[in-house]
């Protein structure tokens, strides 16, 4: 074997050393990263079977209130948003509610801001309970969709939270922050999801109330951290335009007539007296 050869299987020797050395570690840093992963995962289960606890009753005796908010607020934090919303039907029953609306509506936008069912279920649920909220009180409605909006909600899940968003609203009388805060709201939900049919049906809604924006004088409105111009809600009523589908047309025909009256009836309200409901 001359010197070449040698040299030549010296070199292949190490490049195959090295090779395996490469080899074994990343299949260490992979199970490693398993191996880490999986323990996050127990020290998560485990957290939310602690927060669990915070709901049973002991000795026959409710489960305090502090704790029942604590550890819904604690599975949101944990990734379990689904969990906590679904607790949540029971324990915002309007018969006996064991939490508050602004501890349910922290659940409920964890619940948003997360994937899946839990979307759907928060939405629902929110629908469900609207009337029980104050469309001027930013705690009483979830900042996921307070001026913003995820196009990629399921349709259900934009529908209920539309109604949820008219229903709360029709719920008190109309005045100069209630009619802000709902211009601004749809108007959020129309900029934001370029599903023609859902801006169709949003326009039509902001058409409701843009005679009724124009009597109060102003050119701009805000609400939370958005503030909209009523040349923006012209344009966007001006898109307003019916659903194919005849059953939600007819829906969003019922939503605008209410909506439309309720805001004719809108009464002003001294500013000094409404400022920390109007953001």
């Amino acid at each position: 074997m001359n010197a070449v050869s040698v040299g030549v299987l010296t070199a292949l020797v190490s490049l195959s050393g090295v090779l395996v050395s490469v080899l074994t570690t990343r299949q260490a840093n992979r199970r490693l990263r398993q191996e880490h992963a999986d323990e996050e995962a127990r020290l998560r289960l485990d957290a939310a079977m602690r927060a669990g606890e915070l709901f049973s009753a002991k000795d026959d005796n409710p489960a305090d209130p502090a704790a029942v908010v604590s550890g819904l607020l604690a599975l949101t934090k944990l990734d379990n948003a689904e969990l906590a919303v679904a607790l949540l039907v029971d324990l915002w029953s309007e018969k006996e509610p064991q939490v508050a609306p602004e501890t349910a509506v922290l659940v409920i936008d964890a619940a948003l801001r997360s994937t899946g069912n839990a979307q759907l279920v928060a939405a629902e649920l929110l629908c469900r309970n609207a009337h029980r909220l104050n469309s001027c009180h930013s705690l009483h409605w979830p900042s996921a969709v307070d001026g913003d909006w995820d196009p990629d909600f399921c349709p259900k899940t934009k529908l209920l939270l539309i109604d949820a968003l008219i229903g709360m609203t029709l719920a008190h009388p109309s005045t100069e922050d209630a009619l802000r805060s709902v211009a601004v709201r749809l108007y959020g939900v129309w900029s934001h999801d370029k599903n023609p049919r859902v801006r169709g049906c949003v326009g039509r809604l902001i058409g409701s109330v843009v005679p009724a924006l124009r009597k109060l004088g102003y050119l701009d409105f805000m609400q939370g951290k958005e503030t909209v111009l009523l040349c923006e809600l012209e344009k966007a009523a001006a898109s307003g335009t019916h659903n194919p589908d005849g059953y939600l047309d007819r829906m969003v025909d019922d939503r605008c007539k209410k909506l439309c009256s309720w805001a004719h009836a809108c009464e002003q309200v001294d500013p000094a007296s409404s400022l920390a409901t109007a953001v």
